[in-house]
This record gives structure tokens, C-alpha cells and sequence, in this order.
């Protein structure tokens, strides 16, 4: 094998593949990458078993041919050259490299034959803007569990419903929801996708205009977005009936300036208890109070602002970083919270006739 590569392509190409190196392994193989030259082109690939990456680049190719190599000594090599072309060869399963301002090194590999295949999944592709992507999974990254005893809860659940494309993840105290209009036929009945793999795609499909390439088949998902391919085995199902913790009706409603809101939720946490993050909404005719305390230091703080709320006197509290992760969430300028009681789940939306994400929060309880 031998070859000739930009400096920034080929640095591009390894740092991005080496999101699946892991930093350990019972499996010494995974630690390397696998390259392979061919048509010119140099494929990069790298897996953990569970994800894997793929990206090609165009390279002036004297000689194909594949080798393993080490992953992160090559990363190093490659991030400390000047952007100059790097000229590659391969002899006696030793990887050289070299360029015209006269440096060379050396590299051990081995045989290619002994790197894990990446799955071949022939289903038929289906079609998802980047942006569309990135939204849903940005609306629920956030409450994917990291329970190891409920496996399901540890990736988002990627479904259709009623013609709609839909995310959702919780973890038991947080719920995030979002949908698209986007035919999602190509999902059947939904599949729960591992939150790295999704977070790798979000890294490289980037642009208003880029699409990614989907593909399900045999427990597993393939990612296609310009050069990068990425692999992942998905989380075994099912995924738990979230729709049962979510209200079907509520005694109480409130709407607030979401960025106002956002602003006293952030005051009046600096004085709430390091440990809860306990505070206390308190609604009352055309006003919501906002207060906490941190017996600790003896401290407490309060504020309000106007809401849009009628009915009596109402208190709740909630997690205040869950509650200003939430409200970062949502779009609108205003933002709806909707109520039953003290102790029963929250949810909170964009105040808007047709919502296109909602979030449930389950409150802490108040001492009286």
C-alpha cells in the first residue's frame, strides 16, 4: 500500500473516525484503525463493536492495499506535521510516513484480516434532513437514562406516529418529546437508538441543506452523510409505555415569557440547596413567585413576574437546573406549564396552538 494525502484531510478523517477508538479494551485490535486504500480512495475505519465509523477521502493511491494500524499514536503523528502532503507506505506490516520537510516515521501493524467487520445491512435507505434530525434528538438527548438496570431507557426511542416523524427519551424524572412532519414508514415500529451513535451523526451532518441516509436492518442502524458512514447497534426493546406518564388533562395552566422566566429560575437558584437544587413556584392570579432556600448557609431568595394564570394559589417545586433545561428547550417566546397537583407530572410546552415538542418534569415534594 502506498499513498499520498493532504495533511487536513487526512488529520480530518482520523479525528472524526476516532470518536469510536475506545480508550480501552479487553479487544486490543479496536484500538487501530483500519486503512484501506482503494479506487482512489483511503477508507478509515474504526469500531467499539456496539459503534463504528467509516469516512473516505481522496488520495493519490501508487500502490492499494489495507493495514491496521495504531489509532491515537497515528492521530499524533499526523495533528504535529506541518499541512504539507504526507506520503504513506506500507512494508512488512510497518506503516512509514514522510513528507518533504524531510520527516519520516514508523508505525507497527497488522494483517487487516483480523479487524471486525462493520455490518452490512441491506434494507432500503429512507431520507432525514440534518436539521429535522438535530432537532428532535437535541429535545431529548437530554432525559435519556443512565439506569444500566433499565437498558431501554438509555437511548432515545425513534418511532411514527400518525404521519409524523417522533423522538423521545426519559429517564423516570424528565421526559422530552418532539415530532416532525416527515414520513417515518421506514422506522415500522420503532427502534431506540444508543445516544452516542446519534451525537456522532449530529458532529458531522452539518449544514441547512445536509441529509443523512438511514438504514435498519437485523438490530442494527447505518448512518450515510456525505463521506462519513457511521454504524450502531441498537438498544434492545421494547421501550417502556411512556405515553401513561403523560397527562391527558391538567386542573391548572400557566403561560410566561420564557426568557424572563429562564432569568429568575437562574437567580433564585444561586441560594437553593446544593444538594435538591429545590425551588418553589408559587402562582397566584396574574403573578408567579419564585423562591428558595439553602438552610446551610441560612440563606433564601425570591422573585416574580407576570404570568397568565387564573385559578387559587398554587405551589409546586421542581429541580431547578431540570426545570432551566427544559425552558432552554422550547422555541416560543412563551412558554405553558401545565398542572395537576403538587406531587403529579408537569408539562411543559411552547405556548402555542400546535406544539411541536413537549417536556415533562415531575416535581420535588414541597416541606410544608
Amino acid at each position: 500500500m502506498q499513498f499520498t494525502v493532504a495533511k487536513s484531510a487526512f488529520l480530518e478523517a482520523l479525528q472524526v473516525c476516532g470518536n469510536a477508538v475506545p480508550a480501552k479494551s479487553t479487544l486490543p485490535i479496536l484500538q487501530n484503525f483500519l486503512l484501506t486504500v482503494r479506487g482512489g480512495q483511503l477508507l478509515l475505519t474504526a469500531t467499539d463493536l456496539d459503534l463504528g465509523v467509516r469516512m473516505s477521502i481522496p488520495v493519490q493511491v501508487q500502490e492499494e492495499g489495507e493495514l491496521v494500524v495504531p489509532a491515537r499514536h497515528l492521530i499524533d503523528v499526523v495533528k504535529e506535521l506541518p499541512d504539507l502532503p504526507i506520503e504513506v507506505s506500507v512494508k512488512d506490516y510497518h506503516l512509514a510516513l514522510k513528507n518533504e520537510r524531510g520527516f519520516s516515521g514508523k508505525l507497527a501493524g497488522v494483517d487487516a484480516g483480523e479487524y471486525p467487520a462493520l455490518p452490512d445491512l441491506e434494507a432500503e435507505a429512507f431520507q432525514v434532513p440534518a436539521t429535522v434530525l438535530r432537532d428532535l434528538s437535541e429535545r431529548t438527548l437530554f432525559a435519556v437514562s443512565t439506569d444500566q438496570t433499565r437498558l431501554a431507557l438509555n437511548g432515545i426511542y425513534w418511532e411514527p406516529v400518525d404521519g409524523k416523524m417522533v423522538m423521545v427519551a426519559t429517564d423516570g424524572h424528565r421526559l422530552g418529546h418532539a415530532n416532525a412532519d416527515l414520513d417515518a414508514s421506514g422506522l415500522q415500529g420503532g427502534v431506540i437508538l444508543p445516544p452516542k451513535a446519534i451525537q456522532q451523526v449530529l458532529r458531522v451532518a452539518v449544514g441547512d441543506e445536509a441529509v443523512v441516509d438511514v438504514q435498519l436492518s437485523n438490530n442494527s442502524a447505518r448512518f450515510h452523510c456525505g463521506v462519513v458512514e457511521i454504524f450502531t447497534k441498537l438498544i434492545e426493546g421494547p421501550y417502556p409505555n411512556y405515553r401513561q406518564v403523560v397527562p391527558r388533562a391538567h386542573a391548572r395552566a400557566a403561560t410566561l415569557p420564557r426568557e424572563e422566566f429562564i432569568a429568575a429560575v437562574r437567580r433564585v437558584q444561586t441560594l437553593a440547596s446544593k444538594s435538591t437544587r429545590q425551588i418553589r413556584l408559587s402562582f397566584r392570579p396574574g403573578r408567579l413567585e419564585i423562591s428558595a432556600q439553602n438552610l446551610d448557609v441560612g440563606g433564601e431568595a425570591k422573585d416574580a413576574l407576570v404570568a397568565e394564570y387564573e385559578g387559587e394559589t398554587f405551589d409546586i417545586g421542581f429541580n431547578a437546573a431540570y426545570l432551566e433545561g427544559v425552558l432552554k428547550l422550547v422555541s416560543s417566546p412563551q412558554v405553558r406549564l401545565k398542572m395537576n397537583s403538587p406531587v403529579q407530572a408537569c408539562m411543559v410546552e411552547p405556548a402555542v396552538d400546535e406544539p411541536d415538542c413537549f417536556f415533562i418534569l415531575m416535581p420535588l415534594r414541597l416541606a410544608d
